[in-house]
């Protein structure tokens, strides 16, 4: 997740830099394992892209 599709593949909402309206809301935000159960943090990040995509849609 980033502001600049150099250095990420979404923006800091899970929308993809290459397709509008692609989002992605799983665990592949990460870039990596965090060793730890991250359930509730991917839980938090798909609440928040879906909060703002009832907001702004259509987009």
């Amino acid at each position: 997740m980033g502001s600049h599709p150099r250095h990420s593949v979404v923006d800091t909402y899970g929308e993809a830099h290459a397709v509008k309206g692609l989002f992605v809301t799983d665990a592949s935000l990460f870039p990596s394992s965090i060793g730890i159960p991250p359930t509730l943090t991917i839980a938090a990040l798909a609440d928040r892209i879906a909060r703002r995509l009832a907001v702004n849609w259509p987009l």
